[in-house]
């Protein structure tokens, strides 16, 4: 790519109305990439791994079912340990709705923005190591938002009523919710949720690790007894490649 072409001397981005000439392949693959996100986050997503560096994104069983399970569904409610790989999941499937759907707002929220600003940066280096034809260029990038060339924008944020207050979303993605305290999780939903939910497609993901009897606890319980609609996910520490009662043993040490 000419340095003309990148953006603000990224080597790795292309900056905005940069011309990519599509082989016919390439096109066939866009649109496979674009029906299954699925196929998208196996073949093109790549995270850091502690040991290996930057590595493709080998899922697991359980992280495959609970990708296609935001796809399909609007609402959903995730209960997984840590280090399961959970948030790396949504990121995956963020990245493909923020790549394959034009003019979308998408929002990742978490108890402290320091975390959200996290996830956001491991989307940001899944899409700088997406090839050119792939990537749109970009007109915002930092630290807290991103807005791609189809016009579509990620924010990164704390979850609080005064941090998204007026915005709209077509994707929530609520980290580790049951560690954002009650009072706030309250604000939250009277303020933002219902304006989230009104409409006919927009999509509310929740995650966390168990954290007593709280707000997540309840909406746990209520999606478990089919009240409110959204899709449950579980998983166990003993589902996660090479976790067995050995590695329970020498974790608790």
């Amino acid at each position: 790519m000419a340095t003309t072409d990148v953006y603000l001397g990224n080597p790795n981005l292309k900056k905005a109305g940069t011309e990519i000439q599509f082989t016919k392949k390439q096109i066939q693959e866009w649109i496979k990439c674009k029906e299954d996100p699925l196929y998208f986050a196996c073949k093109y997503m790549q995270i850091i791994n502690l040991d290996e560096g930057l590595v493709p994104f080998a899922m697991y069983d359980f992280q495959k079912k609970i990708l296609m399970d935001f796809h399909e569904n609007r609402f959903n409610i995730a209960k997984l340990p840590r280090q399961t790989g959970k948030s790396t999941t949504v990121v995956a499937y963020l990245l493909h709705y923020l790549i394959f759907n034009d003019s979308v707002n998408i929002g990742i929220l978490a108890n402290k923005a320091s975390t959200a600003r996290e996830l956001l940066g491991r989307l940001q280096l899944a899409y700088e190591n997406l090839p050119r034809w792939i990537q749109h260029g970009i007109l915002v990038w930092n630290k807290g938002n991103v807005e791609l060339e189809n016009g579509s924008k990620i924010l990164a944020a704390s979850t609080s009523a005064s941090a998204v207050r007026g915005m709209s979303f077509n994707i929530l993605f609520l980290d580790e919710f049951a560690f954002v305290p009650n009072h706030v999780a309250e604000q939250f939903f009277a303020s933002v949720y219902p304006t989230i939910t009104s409409g006919k497609s927009t999509k509310v993901i929740i995650i966390s690790t168990p954290n007593g009897m709280n707000h997540f606890y309840k909406m746990w319980e209520d999606a478990r007894n089919g009240k409110n609609g959204y899709v449950t996910n579980e998983v166990h520490w003993s589902q996660v490649p090479g976790r067995d009662a050995k590695w329970k043993e020498e974790t608790l040490k």
